[in-house]
């Protein structure tokens, strides 16, 4: 074999090494976030897409289905003064990816505290008979 028949087979390897690196294929479901050396550029939504390989990297990888999110059991004082144990279940959705995954450190803990100082608002605010009329 001469030279150029080699270099060229290494340069079509090479060249197909590098177009698989750029070629990513998001599930449905998913959000990936694009990050150009460590910083966020865009959103890559479910199907084919195409990034520059080796500058680009996949940030995080989001779902944007509806998720749930259980709430541990919380004692609240009502407004006539009765101690209540109460619990629940969230269901959420991400929206925006980029702002789920940059804006917050920890999006499912923040999501249990929203909703825990909510539910105490809220139970304390109600009498006992209320409550127990009104439970969903």
């Amino acid at each position: 074999m001469d030279a150029f028949f080699v270099f060229t087979i290494a340069l079509v390897f090479l060249v197909i090494v590098i177009l698989a690196a750029g070629v990513k294929v998001v599930p449905q479901g998913y959000q990936w976030t694009v990050e150009r050396f460590g910083r966020y550029t865009r959103t890559l939504q479910p199907g084919l897409t195409l990034i520059v390989p080796f500058i680009d990297t996949i940030g995080r990888k989001l779902s944007v289905m509806e998720s749930v999110l259980d709430v541990p059991s919380q004692n609240v004082i009502s407004r006539d003064n009765v101690a209540v144990t109460a619990d629940g279940v969230v269901f959420f959705r991400i929206d925006n990816a980029a702002q789920a995954a940059y804006q917050i450190d920890n999006l499912k803990a923040a999501i249990v505290n929203l909703t825990t100082t909510n539910l105490r608002s809220v139970l304390g605010s109600m009498e006992l008979d209320h409550m127990l009329s009104n439970r969903e």
